[in-house]
């Protein structure tokens, strides 16, 4: 359970920050653009949480999981590679996969980022990001269904030269440079471009080769902006990510029998600790990944309205592999290479009367992604110490699989939408505002699936040559030949598959001055999320699941109060899901299936809270508390969903005092998150390890002034323990993996700007 005590601290530093406001300076006003304007996070009816560049800076947010610590609606975590990162807002969500759409929508300058691996690599040069809230179909081109965020990057500067050179060393060997250079070529054109490199040691001990869990990327950035007048802007920009280095090893606990044989090896004991960062794996899970990106964007004021073009382009290729029993045994080797390339154009209108504020827009989306890339790649191969497998699993295992046992996959997928969307708000009078949306999308899918299993296996043979009593055995373990362990279906298919929907999703929301600080608002919305089709996990007859749709209610207040040096935000939401998409383990722990699990509901309250008691003093506070989030439909009816919890917080402080033409910092950010079941599979098959929860405290303290800023810095100081992910245990060796977030990490920094 989650202690009490900083909870209580929290609270009451709050309260205080309400009552003991003295005459100070005002709050700096938040500007979003999440309603696709550039306006005050007060004046608009959406739920947003915003971190600007400098509580970026300050608060050392540095990837997509640090803006997660900050965020109680939003869940980040990974299991594998960084490509299968599940994002969740509010509990809705799913990991990331080849063959399945995110329910968090991220969009970098306003480009869709079409696979969720693509946002969780280092964040570089970030002017502002927002994280929505809810469906927001009718505001952007690509359809989400439970949030979407918003990171908006620094443009380049047409009055004068700038940048800035960053050096950061810690713990665990790390290394971090990061820079920028912006400054007018000619009267009409400008440039910037920016780079980082970050490297670190593994966190996670082996003891049987190079320590897992390192860092090892880097990425650049270049932009070109053209502006000939007042009227029109032309931006191309182009970025490239690499990344190199051994990946998303778990901790785990193995049965005592595998527990033996890795002794026998030569390998010290590991124990019954999940949580001790040390493991003994002799093959490591290397994770390498190259992106490219472009895109152009252009905006143009004809007077009678502002039309805006973005084109935007990108291409990937990922190697990503493991031993699927995470220890020296030889059981199972796993190999999921990757690669996608993207295409989409979003046209949008906008324009404002003396009392209307209306936007239409087009987009076009097409992509392809596929897994393993040819016929002649083995994806799974059974390893020579099967047989101890045998002795964990039990006397059928020998008959479902074999040692040299191999299969070959190769899977395309190809989507193709349309949409046309629009929103428009009338201000009735000086207080009143309804706003009105829709969105119609058309979507084409392909899948072609190909699998080949070589096995001696007697299951892999044909039902006719097997002895009848065997064939009975068999039947009563639900296995059917001809079966493999290693496709989770027949041991071969070849076979396309194709679908198209078209969805309408809409918003409504009415919203009212209170008084020049106030805003009730009152909203409803629907998203829906494309459905698709499995790899070759699960039965054929289950290789597609349906769209996934959400219908959305929020109910809130802002307010700025005390001479704008309190502003407090807060939404009563209700969401329900029908046909909810949801991740489950293969019944042979290799790999995961997508299925449609039912209806569910969640219900809760957003509440955050930023103050400033005294000139040199802010603080938030955000809170999530959720009164339901289960499945209220289907197989696991009453089943709370995973990666969310009943209570979810932040608290965050930044002192600062004046010294020596500058001025000392000290910024502390406290976040927790209550009971929460950390796995996706059934009820049934959870556990008591799949239910955690978590606090993290991170700290900076520093000096500061117009150009220099230097700061000793630590993250997880308490050094929780804590899973971010678990999953069934794996089959042949009941091994139970625990996928760790970091622990205490430390460092320094030091930061020029110009």
């Amino acid at each position: 359970m989650i202690k009490l005590k900083p909870l209580a601290s929290a609270l009451t530093l709050a309260a205080y920050c309400a009552s003991a406001l003295a005459q100070t300076p005002m709050l700096e006003e938040v500007i979003v653009t999440a309603t696709k304007r550039a306006e005050s996070l007060q004046d608009i009816a959406v739920t947003v949480t915003a971190f600007s560049a400098d509580t970026i800076q300050e608060a050392n947010i540095r990837d997509a999981g640090d803006v997660a610590v900050l965020t109680p609606s939003l869940n980040i975590n990974t299991n594998i590679s960084p490509f299968s990162a599940r994002m969740t807002i509010r509990g809705i969500g799913t990991a990331g996969s080849t063959f399945l759409e995110p329910s968090v929508g991220t969009f970098v300058d306003g480009v869709y980022l079409n696979r969720t691996g693509l946002a969780v690599s280092d964040l570089l040069d970030i002017e502002r990001i927002e994280v929505l809230q809810g469906p927001q179909g009718t505001l952007y081109g690509k359809n989400t269904n439970a949030g979407a965020i918003s990171i908006t990057t620094k443009r380049p500067n047409f009055e004068e030269t700038e940048g800035h050179l960053e050096a950061t060393a810690g713990n665990y060997s790390m290394q971090r440079v990061t820079g920028s250079l912006s400054g007018p070529i000619a009267n009409t054109f400008a440039y910037r471009v920016a780079g980082s490199y970050h490297e670190r040691n593994g966190y996670l001990e082996n003891l049987a080769g190079p320590d897992l869990n390192d860092a090892d990327e880097w990425n650049v950035v270049g932009k070109l902006q053209w502006e000939p007048n007042d009227e029109l802007s032309v931006l191309l920009k182009a970025s490239r990510v690499e990344r190199d280095m051994n990946c998303c090893s778990p901790d785990s606990v193995h049965d005592p029998i595998a527990d033996q044989a890795i002794i026998a090896r030569g390998q010290a004991p590991l124990g019954n600790d999940p949580y001790d960062h040390v493991t003994s794996q002799n093959i490591p899970s290397p994770f390498e990944q190259e992106s490219t990106a472009a895109s152009v964007h252009i905006d143009y004021d004809a007077g009678w309205g502002t039309i805006e073009s973005i084109s935007a382009w990108d291409d990937y290729d990922l190697e990503s592999s493991q031993e699927a029993s995470r220890s020296v045994l030889d059981l199972t080797f796993l190999s999921q290479p990757q690669s996608g390339d993207s295409f989409s154009q979003e046209l949008r209108f906008s324009n404002s009367t003396d009392n209307i504020d209306y936007m239409a827009g087009l987009y076009y989306f097409t992509q392809e992604t596929s897994e393993f890339e040819g016929k002649g790649k083995i994806s799974a191969e059974i390893g020579s110490d099967i047989s101890i497998g045998g002795l964990i699993f039990g006397a059928q295992l020998p008959l479902i699989v074999a040692a040299g046992d191999y299969g070959i996959q190769d899977s395309l997928f190809e989507t193709e939408t349309m949409a046309l969307f629009g929103r428009a708000t009338w201000h009735i009078g000086d207080n009143w505002h309804l706003t009105g949306g829709l969105r119609w999308s058309d979507e084409e899918k392909d899948a072609d699936l190909f699998v080949d299993v070589e096995s001696t296996a007697i299951t892999a043979q044909n039902p006719e040559n097997i002895p009848p009593p065997i064939l009975a055995l068999l039947a009563q373990n639900g296995i059917f030949p001809p079966f493999s362990l290693l496709s989770s279906a027949r041991p071969e298919i070849d076979d396309s598959f194709n679908r198209s929907s078209d969805n309408v999703d809409w918003l409504g929301s009415v919203s009212y001055d209170l008084s020049i600080d106030t805003l009730l608002f009152a909203s409803a919305s629907t998203g829906t999320k494309s459905g698709g089709f499995n790899g070759v996990a699960g039965e054929p007859g289950d290789r597609e699941f349906n769209d996934e749709e959400t219908t959305s209610y929020e109910l809130g207040i802002k307010t700025t109060l005390l001479d704008s040096r309190l502003r407090i935000n807060s939404t009563l939401f209700l969401t329900e899901i029908t046909d909810m998409q949801t991740n489950q383990q293969a019944t042979s722990g290799l790999g995961q299936f997508t299925s449609n699990q039912g209806e569910a509901e969640v219900a809760g309250l957003d509440f955050q809270l930023d103050a400033l008691p005294m000139p040199n003093l802010t603080v938030t506070l955000g809170l999530q508390y959720l009164d339901k989030y289960e499945f209220t439909a289907g197989p696991d009816k009453g089943l709370n969903l995973a990666y969310a919890a009943e209570l979810s917080g932040n608290l965050g402080a930044t002192l600062v005092f004046p010294i020596a033409d500058g001025g000392v910092y000290l910024r502390g950010d406290y976040s927790f998150m209550g009971d929460h079941t950390t796995n996706t599979a059934s009820a049934a098959q959870l556990q008591a390890k799949d239910e955690q929860d978590r606090q993290n405290l991170n700290v900076a303290l520093g000096w500061r002034n117009d150009n220099w800023n230097v700061s000793l810095w630590g993250k997880n100081l308490t050094d929780e323990e804590y899973a971010a992910q678990t999953l069934v245990p794996y089959p042949i060796s009941n091994m139970d993996a625990y996928f760790l977030a970091p622990p205490k990490t430390y460092g320094a920094t030091l930061r020029y700007d110009f």
